[in-house]
């Protein structure tokens, strides 16, 4: 787990898994070039087949570019932004009850009683469990303490980020099936 070493002195400190990142990163980089080559080429399945598997491989491209480019947990002046793989969450430093560590998360209570995780964060199961997990629980801790009299924004939910691009990989696919055709 890494911090970014800019959130001293009441900055933004941001949290995220490394390998989490690069994983996703790999994953995107052999979706966004092996599909629309394989997609150019010739192929014995109808048209309906390759706009499925196009519009399949764009929602895995968007899953993979959340994985590798969104994920973490970023401590704000004034409240916590949680990016999971298909939500975002703001949570004012006032909401936030409790910090706990799960097997392969952090849990955050808030106040109302409801949990939110933050799946990002862990670089494997093992790295989170022990001294390092609790240590970065303590941390967190730590940050709620001393933003706690700060107003933050309402909790707020946002489902879906990112929405453009799967829109974007789905043109990229189709503009392969496109080559494909005109080329035949």
């Amino acid at each position: 787990m890494r911090i970014d070493p800019m959130g001293r002195r009441g900055r933004d400190r941001v949290f995220y898994g490394s390998a989490d990142r690069w994983i996703g990163r790999l994953l995107l980089l052999g979706v966004v070039v092996a599909v629309p080559k394989e997609m150019s080429e010739p192929t014995l399945a109808g048209l309906p087949f390759d706009v499925a598997a196009a519009g399949f491989f764009a929602v895995m491209g968007w899953f993979c570019f959340r994985l590798g480019f969104r994920l973490g947990l970023t401590a704000r002046l004034d409240h916590f932004e949680v990016v999971n793989p298909l939500t975002v969450e703001r949570i004012a430093y006032r909401d936030v009850t409790s910090i706990d560590l799960d097997l392969i998360s952090v849990r955050l209570t808030l106040a109302s009683g409801r949990k939110v995780r933050a799946w990002g964060l862990s670089d494997s199961l093992q790295s989170t469990a022990g001294s390092k997990g609790q240590d970065l629980v303590d941390r967190l801790g730590v940050i709620v303490a001393e933003r706690q009299a700060a107003d933050g924004p309402r909790h707020t939910r946002s489902r879906f980020p990112d929405w453009w691009v799967p829109i974007a990989l789905f043109v990229l696919f189709s503009a392969a099936i496109g080559y494909r055709l005109s080329v035949r």
